[in-house]
């Protein structure tokens, strides 16, 4: 297991566009368990993703990780609880028209998040750690994962493409608090009125 040290800003390799992996050899596939290990063991927040200039390696490759699906999202059918997804030289051939924005936080930029409009479902084309060329269709918070880490690999933050103001963890834990409350006063005007 090799967990990496996960870089931060201001670090100018999060800013770099990233070459493309032209060779598929022992050291793309310990790049690509790197990935993973680092990503699995972030914690306070942990890690949905991870791309390889976040820890230091100017290449285009990252990890996503794909969760178990909400069950009330007709779109997610997969019923893995986690999977890591490698993706080398990743590229979205296609995004829908519906977009959605949420909020978006990032291992590189500690306590810091932002609201961040996205596409809802996207198709991507990128390789495997042999090379083979893979193509996935992702929707939701999966497709919202690999937008953000495909982003790194252009050296674009989501804090260039935030919609307001950036908050802090504790911001934002006040923030969704009160819109759980307001949910929960909605629901009940709904269902006693």
């Amino acid at each position: 297991m090799a967990v990496r040290e996960i870089i931060e800003i201001p670090n100018p390799l999060l800013t770099t566009n990233t070459a493309k992996v032209v060779e598929f050899n022992a050291e793309t596939k310990q790049i690509a368990q790197d990935l993973i290990d680092t990503v699995l063991h972030a914690s306070d927040p942990a890690g949905a993703g991870l791309a390889a200039p976040q820890i230091g390696i100017p290449l285009r490759m990252c990890v996503v990780r794909k969760f178990k699906p909400n069950p009330n999202d007709p779109a997610n059918t997969d019923s893995e609880l986690s999977k890591e997804i490698i993706l080398i030289n990743p590229q979205i051939t296609s995004y829908s028209n519906s977009e959605d924005i949420r909020w978006e936080g990032c291992l590189s930029i500690p306590d810091t998040y932002g609201k961040v409009k996205r596409a809802k479902q996207i198709t991507v084309k990128a390789q495997d750690i042999n090379g083979d060329e893979i193509k996935l269709k992702a929707a939701g918070f999966f497709a919202r994962i690999i937008q953000h880490e495909i982003d790194h690999l252009d050296g674009i933050l989501f804090t260039s493409k935030t919609i307001g103001s950036t908050v802090t963890d504790a911001e934002l834990e006040k923030i969704l608090a009160l819109q759980s409350a307001d949910e929960a006063i909605q629901k009940h005007i709904i269902t006693e009125g």
